[in-house]
């Protein structure tokens, strides 16, 4: 119950409250080896949080823990959605950081040269790996990519895997143009598929493309050199820039064709474990937002799911959809 405020003292004393009918700090400190002010003080912290009261006697008496601990954890509950208010109104703070530190920098010093005038320069792989992090991480709505590699290095993939699971979690909108040779690839083709089955998108094409990557259609990142982005990329964050690059994203993404299909389903009906992951879980929990937390993704990606179930088994509600895919054999 130290989760809820109560101190060790404070603790037990209400436990030994809930098996004694009246309870006094002489009673308390003869029963729990404490002294006589630390059982009057947790007594007093007590009766002040509404899991005792006094009686006529004097004596302390138990509330009902139903009503006492639930009572606790509202009040808990209350000072953290508080704290979480004040940590959340940080963020306005942001700006005017950004602002005194672009104030701050002289023109010249490497990757903040040029910055006021819209573009940064980033300087080797670390730090550009560092920024598209910060990126990601306060995207708030959409990240586009083109990736022109072909397959995708297994260290490539380790430090992509958690900003994109952390994107698709918060409800970003992810798509990205990849080369269809990177199919041929079991790892690289592995690890977007799993992608695609959390809600990212992805479209292929045949002909090599400029690498960039978009977010929220206000912030671009290019490479230096399209030969070798380890020299180093440009955040771009004129608007002029970055709407003519959105542009040539939705043009290479309408051209583009959809990722294609698996070779072989998991099952004959094809379903998927994440298809058997959603069903078992409306079968669980009447609450999206549960359901969502959950597997681990987003509302509106776990929604998305519902609505392909919903339509693959022809099925007009949640309850059908269970009840065709019982008889389908699907759970």
């Amino acid at each position: 119950m130290t989760n809820l405020g109560l101190s060790q003292h404070e603790e037990r004393v209400y436990r030994h409250s809930l098996r004694t009918a009246r309870v006094s700090p002489e009673s308390v400190g003869r029963s729990l080896g404490l002294s006589h002010d630390e059982a009057d003080h947790a007594i007093r912290s007590l009766c002040g949080r509404k899991l005792l009261r006094v009686a006529r006697e004097g004596h302390a008496v138990a509330i009902d823990p139903v009503l006492g601990v639930e009572r606790l954890i509202e009040q808990r509950l209350q000072e953290l959605n508080e704290q979480l208010r004040l940590v959340a109104s940080a963020r306005s703070v942001i700006p005017e950081l950004v602002e005194e530190a672009r104030a701050g920098e002289e023109p010249g010093q490497g990757a903040g040269e040029g910055h006021a005038s819209g573009i940064e320069r980033l300087d080797g792989l670390d730090e550009i790996r560092a920024r598209l992090d910060e990126l990601a991480f306060f995207a708030r709505t959409e990240m586009f990519a083109l990736q022109p590699d072909g397959p995708l290095t297994p260290a490539f993939i380790e430090a992509a895997r958690p900003l994109d699971l952390r994107c698709v979690r918060r409800g970003i909108t992810m798509r990205t143009v990849i080369l269809r040779t990177a199919l041929d690839d079991p790892i690289t083709s592995g690890y977007l598929y799993e992608m695609a089955d959390l809600g990212a998108e992805f479209r292929v094409v045949d002909k090599v493309m400029d690498r960039m990557v978009i977010y929220d259609r206000a912030t671009a990142v290019v490479p230096l050199d399209p030969a070798d982005s380890a020299r180093g990329a440009l955040i771009v964050r004129q608007g002029g820039l970055v709407s003519n690059m959105v542009a040539l994203f939705e043009k290479v993404w309408a051209s583009a064709e959809p990722l294609p299909g698996r070779e072989a389903d998991p099952e004959p009906e094809g379903i998927t474990d994440t298809d058997r992951a959603v069903l078992t879980l409306l079968a669980r929990f009447d609450k999206d937002e549960i359901a969502a937390r959950e597997m681990g993704i987003s509302i509106r990606t776990f929604r998305r799911h519902v609505a392909d179930l919903l339509l693959r088994l022809g099925a007009s509600n949640r309850f059908q959809a269970a009840m065709f895919a019982k008889e389908r054999g699907w759970m």
